[in-house]
C-alpha cells in the first residue's frame, strides 16, 4: 500500500516538473493599442508562470503602442517586438506572430484584454493530452470595470465544447481566439491559416479538433473588454421603418450566408474530413447557404442534419439544439414571409 502511493506521488511529482519546464510563448498583436495595452502587459508579466516570451508583432502603429511596448522592452528582456513593414491585417497578423514563437507552448493575446495572474499555470496544469486549451472570458467595460460584479461571461448560455468533436466548428464558435493556448505541435497544421476563413480562431479550434482534442478550463481566465458601440450594436435596433428592417435584416442574413458558405468550403477543402458522410453533411450546408436567397425551407438538409444534432449543435444547451437545426434550415425566402420573427 505504501509502495503504490509513493509510486504515485513520484509520477505525480515527474508531471508536475515536465509541466514546469515547459517554456511559453505569447503571441500579441498590436495596433494602435495606446490606450489599454500597459494593463495587458502588466497583466502578463505578473504571471505566476515565469517560463514564458511575450512576442509582439505591430501592423503598423501611428500612436505611442510601440514607444509603450520599448519601455517595457528595457527591463524584461522577454519582450520581443517586431514591427511590419506594410500592415497586414488582424489574422495575418497573428500568422506572423504565431510563426515567430518559439515555445513549446503558445497561447494568443489581444492587446486591450486583461489575464487573470494564474491563467498560463492553470493552462500548463490542465491541458494534459489535449492539444488545445482554452476558457471563457469575463466581460468588462472600457474602464476596466467588470460588467454586473463579473457575473457577466461571453458566452452564459451557450456550452464550451471538449473533445474531438471539430463539427460544432462548422456553424459557430466558442474557442475565442484571446482565450486559447495550443501545443507548438499544432503551428503546422494550421499555418498558413487560409485567406478565405472569417477569423483565426475558428480555424484553430477547427484544426485542433480534426488532428487532436481540445479541453477547457471551469475558470474564466481572460477579462474581455467590451466597447460601447458592441453594446448598441446588439441591443438597439435603428430601423427608420418596416421596409427599412426588412432591407437591413435581409443584407445582414445575405452577407452571413455567404461567410458561412466561404468558412465551410474552406474546411472542406482541407482535407480533415476523412469520412464520407462528413463531407457529405458539409457539401448540403454549403448548397444550402450558396443558395440561402432562393430557399423557403430545406427539408433535405434538414434529414440529414438531425442526425448530428447533438454534434454540429454542441456548443448549444440540449434543450435548444432542436431549434437551431430548424432554424439553420429556414432560408431567406422564409425569412422575409415571417418578416424575421423566426
Amino acid at each position: 500500500m505504501l509502495e503504490k502511493k509513493q509510486k504515485d506521488i513520484e509520477i505525480k511529482l515527474k508531471k508536475y516538473l515536465e509541466r514546469r519546464s515547459k517554456m511559453i510563448s505569447i503571441a500579441m498583436c498590436t495596433y494602435n493599442g495606446e490606450k489599454y495595452i500597459n494593463e495587458q502587459i502588466d497583466s502578463i508579466l505578473n504571471q505566476t508562470y515565469k517560463d514564458f516570451e511575450l512576442v509582439i508583432t505591430d501592423d503598423g502603429s501611428t500612436d505611442n503602442t510601440i514607444d509603450i511596448i520599448k519601455e517595457y522592452q528595457k527591463n524584461d528582456e522577454r519582450i520581443k517586438l517586431y514591427k511590419n513593414e506594410k500592415n497586414l491585417g488582424f489574422i495575418k497578423n497573428f500568422e506572423k506572430a504565431i510563426s515567430l514563437c518559439s515555445g513549446d507552448h503558445i497561447a494568443l493575446a489581444d492587446q486591450d484584454d486583461s489575464w487573470k495572474k494564474n491563467k498560463l499555470e492553470v493552462f500548463i496544469n490542465e491541458i494534459d493530452e489535449n492539444i488545445l486549451i482554452y476558457s471563457d472570458a469575463i466581460l468588462m467595460d472600457e474602464e476596466s470595470n467588470l460588467v454586473d460584479n463579473a457575473k457577466q461571461l461571453v458566452r452564459p448560455e451557450n456550452n464550451l465544447v471538449s473533445g474531438s468533436n471539430n463539427k460544432a466548428f462548422l456553424l459557430t464558435n466558442c474557442v475565442s481566439g484571446n482565450t486559447i493556448m495550443f501545443k507548438r505541435e499544432l503551428i503546422k497544421h494550421i499555418l498558413p491559416i487560409p485567406e478565405n476563413i472569417s477569423f483565426h480562431d475558428i480555424w484553430i479550434a477547427f484544426v485542433a479538433t480534426s488532428i487532436s482534442s481540445i479541453t477547457y478550463t471551469q475558470e474564466s481566465m481572460t477579462y474581455y473588454r467590451r466597447y460601447p458601440e458592441q453594446v448598441t450594436s446588439t441591443r438597439v435596433k435603428n430601423y427608420k421603418g418596416f421596409f427599412d428592417r426588412l432591407n437591413k435584416k435581409t443584407n445582414i442574413r445575405v452577407d452571413r450566408a455567404k461567410v458561412i458558405a466561404r468558412d465551410l468550403n474552406t474546411m472542406l477543402s482541407s482535407g480533415l474530413f476523412t469520412k464520407d458522410e462528413d463531407k457529405y453533411l458539409v457539401k448540403l450546408l454549403i448548397e444550402h447557404y450558396k443558395n440561402y436567397e432562393n430557399i423557403f425551407y430545406n427539408k433535405k438538409l434538414h434529414k440529414y442534419l438531425n442526425k448530428y444534432r447533438d454534434e454540429v449543435f454542441a456548443i448549444y444547451r440540449t434543450k435548444k439544439r432542436t431549434k437551431r437545426l430548424i432554424r439553420t434550415c429556414i432560408g431567406l425566402k422564409l425569412h422575409k414571409l415571417t418578416c424575421f420573427v423566426a
